[in-house]
């Protein structure tokens, strides 16, 4: 297990998730799209330009909320050693931007969305990429997992479970595309910036 020392990146994010879970609580109502956080389709014309990195931190109701923190603190545990605060900061940044400007480009039947899980997707993509830079056996087999998943979202499950449990439909596209942007972040942290890693010793046995 990491060192708590490295967990407060993580943390930070919790928070601002559990701040915009109690805020929706409080103040949303019964509609997710009347919030101010949410991403909206029409956030160009509103120009509530916030939208598209506040709608990550937002969630439908608390299993939604608590699945994604249970991915966080996974997250946290596989790969917290590669990550120094700054960069994890801009990961999460880049991150939120591209998912939901993918969205807006390419998937134009998604109106409204919410939710942390596109962004981990990306997250764990970018660490899968550092663990095989580093030579880690279980990086590969993560992947083989990642491609799997992501094939299995696209063209053969339905999640109704997990939609009816957030009861929201899982938007499987920002997997899809949090996935994608995430082992670009990861090529590029190893070719272009590879003093923005970090790992201990024992991380970079064969």
């Amino acid at each position: 297990m990491p060192a708590l020392k490295l967990a407060y990146p993580y943390l930070i994010v919790a928070t601002i998730c559990s701040v915009l879970m109690l805020y929706y609580a409080l103040v949303g109502g019964t509609s997710l799209s009347g919030t101010l956080f949410a991403y909206q389709r029409d956030f160009f014309e509103t120009g509530q330009w916030w939208r598209i990195v506040t709608a990550h931190f937002m969630h439908s109701n608390v299993i939604h909320f608590a699945v994604n923190i249970i991915g966080l603190f996974l997250l946290w545990m596989l790969h917290a050693e590669y990550t120094r605060p700054f960069y994890f900061a801009v990961n999460i940044l880049i991150l939120s931007l591209g998912v939901s400007l993918c969205i807006y480009i390419w998937s134009p039947s998604i109106f409204w969305y919410v939710g942390l899980s596109g962004v981990l997707h990306g997250l764990f993509a970018w660490g899968v990429i550092i663990d095989i830079y580093f030579r880690r056996k279980t990086g590969y087999l993560l992947l083989i997992g990642l491609v799997i998943k992501i094939i299995d979202e696209q063209y053969f499950s339905t999640s109704q479970l997990m939609s009816q449990l957030i009861e929201v439909k899982v938007a499987v596209d920002a997997h899809f595309y949090g996935a994608v942007l995430g082992l670009i972040l990861g090529l590029v942290s190893v070719y272009l910036f590879p003093s923005s890693i970090q790992t201990s010793p024992d991380k970079q046995a064969v």
